[in-house]
């Protein structure tokens, strides 16, 4: 049953309960070590059975390596997992309509990517030009990918639909144009609300894949009412990222423990389990900043066992 949540604090975390200081941060060591990994694959590369994409977001900085394919293959060796190369999401900046160094490093790969896209929120006509050359490239250089206008809106950039919904209704119509898969990506932290408020429609996305992590549903964020929103508009869901900790690390909060990691991940699966998340999802893998809590940081990090299941469940 659908049901509205009512605590919607986003809190975070700096490190994990049970994981030493050495061996969440890593070592240099164990990084060149860990480059050198074969992705391991104890399955093809593709997607999952029901169509269902299996994912884990990697940068070169989680493990100080100068290629993301090299990144891919170090998360992917530690997982026992080819996610990495299989599906990745990708960021590009306001109004950066080029190839994206992952996407090009990746595609040979056999990657797919959901790729969130800014144009200028000053909404010119120029941008939309530039944003369906874009497309036209990526889609002529053969990338598999779906696109997400302008990922997390409600965070930040966006406060009130009245800001929102005429941003989506000038750029939404290209990504459709160009014959693009067209994606809501809403933050369901802190700004669950928000992201309820401002679903989009005219048009209606085709997918909505949804970031939330552990330390939103430590702060009671629960994603029922936002999917149940895109279910009636007939809107399928993914989630584009989830983890352990979003947010800033100067700012972390109160810190998840396993017992939540453990909890938060089983909550996941029962949306998967009654077809509430049917498109896939992404493990976010990656050094934000300061932000370092995501990363895996060996075969033995006591995350992998949830990511293999949701790996599993889709």
């Amino acid at each position: 049953m659908w049901y509205r949540s009512k605590d919607r604090r986003m809190e975070g975390g700096k490190e994990m309960a049970g994981i030493s200081r050495r061996e969440f941060m890593g070592g240099a060591a164990a990084v060149a070590a860990a480059a050198a990994l074969p992705v391991v694959r104890t399955e093809p590369a593709r997607a999952c059975a029901s169509g269902a994409l299996c994912g884990i977001t990697v940068n070169k900085g989680a493990y100080g390596v100068s290629s993301y394919l090299t990144a891919a293959k170090i998360a992917d060796g530690y997982v026992g997992l080819p996610l990495a190369v299989t599906f990745e999401k990708v960021y590009m900046g306001h109004g950066q309509f080029t190839m994206p160094e992952k996407v090009a490093e990746l595609k040979p790969a056999g990657c797919q990517f959901l790729i969130s896209t800014k144009p200028s929120t000053t909404r010119t006509v120029s941008q939309q030009k530039a944003l369906a050359r874009w497309l036209a490239m990526l889609k002529q250089k053969g990338v598999k990918f779906r696109c997400a206008l302008y990922s997390e809106p409600n965070d930040k950039a966006f406060l009130t639909a009245a800001e929102w919904l005429p941003y989506w209704r000038y750029y939404a119509p290209v990504i459709k144009d160009a014959g693009c898969t067209l994606v809501y990506e809403p933050g369901c932290g802190g700004a669950l609300a928000r992201g309820e408020a401002l679903f989009p429609s005219k048009p209606y996305p085709d997918e909505m894949w949804v970031d939330f992590y552990c330390t939103g549903y430590r702060g009671g964020s629960r994603l029922n009412a936002i999917l149940g929103i895109a279910h009636a508009a007939g809107v399928p869901s993914g989630i584009g990222e989830w983890g352990w900790q979003a947010g800033n690390a100067k700012d972390p909060g109160k810190p998840p423990t396993m017992a939540i990691w453990d909890e938060y991940g089983t909550y996941l699966l029962g949306l998967i389990g009654a077809r509430k998340i049917t498109l896939g999802a992404t493990y976010f893998d990656a050094r934000f900043g300061e932000l370092t809590s995501n990363v895996i940081t060996g075969p033995n990090d006591p995350r992998i066992p949830m990511i293999k299941k949701m790996a599993k469940a889709l």
